[in-house]
């Protein structure tokens, strides 16, 4: 395209140049001169047919590329809206690019939040499945299995050794029906260990296989008091709960199910 205007200018430069070629041709000349120069008689119609006879091929030329240069800028004018789109096509992909790259790790943080969703419920699952294969010498008390010790006394740790030695865990109790069903097997007059503790966090009561707060509590009325400072471990006696010294000896209850899959 700037070919093509470069030409222009050259026939317009050229035009110029032949015109006043011509003007100074048929200016006057001094007298001596003007015995050997042929005078015009009628100089508009004499100069005006030589004009046009010698710029005839200049303006058959412009002709002929009229239209080949107004295409050109055609064409020009169409690349140019070209690109505008593509200029504008890239911004768009650019804040595109922004959204997905500040989208993307918030997606891949839920993504894995669902998977730890589906692999805690896939653990109950396979929970429940052990729930089915009952160990020896515990029952069916409400809706969970338990044993109840009511033989040997051992210390808050040594109790919780002796549960996961059988593949179980110290029990905690969920609901005022489960204690309820768990108070009419034992001895009223006998404590026995839970699987709760404040030994993290003085006052701050948690179940000691899930490191979570027990589902349910039921004290005696001054339960817990700390007494002496080092009462830290919670034992149960005719279906009230207390705490006491972790060292005490007590009987205690295993539960089948673990409560670190709940």
């Amino acid at each position: 395209f700037a070919a093509h205007c470069l030409d222009i200018q050259n026939m317009q430069r050229l035009s110029t140049s032949l015109l006043l070629a011509l003007f100074a041709w048929n200016a006057p000349m001094p007298s001596a001169a003007t015995q050997s120069v042929c005078l015009l008689q009628d100089a508009p119609k004499q100069c005006g047919e030589f004009c046009l006879t010698a710029l005839s091929p200049m303006l058959d030329h412009i002709a002929r590329h009229e239209a080949e240069w107004a295409s050109s800028v055609l064409q020009a004018n169409a690349t140019g809206a070209r690109l505008a789109r593509i200029e504008a096509l890239q911004t768009a992909m650019n804040i595109r690019q922004k959204a997905l790259q500040e989208v993307f790790p918030k997606d891949i943080g839920a993504r894995l939040d669902r998977l730890e969703s589906q692999q805690a419920a896939l653990l109950r699952i396979l929970s429940q499945f052990d729930r089915k294969i009952v160990p020896p010498k515990f029952e069916l008390i409400g809706t969970r299995f338990f044993y109840i010790e009511d033989e040997t006394r051992r210390n808050w740790t040594s109790a919780g050794s002796s549960c996961r030695q059988m593949g179980t865990q110290l029990a905690t109790i969920r609901s005022a029906e489960e204690l309820a069903a768990l108070r009419a097997k034992l001895n009223k007059e006998r404590h026995y260990w839970l699987d709760i503790t404040d030994l993290e966090k003085e006052g701050d009561f948690m179940v000691s296989a899930s490191g979570k707060r027990p589902n349910f509590l039921k004290w005696r009325v001054g339960q817990p008091n700390n007494f002496s400072g080092n009462q830290h471990c919670v034992d149960l006696l005719d279906g009230l709960m207390y705490d006491n010294k972790c060292e005490g000896l007590s009987y205690y209850i295993c539960q089948s199910d673990d409560d670190s899959l709940d």
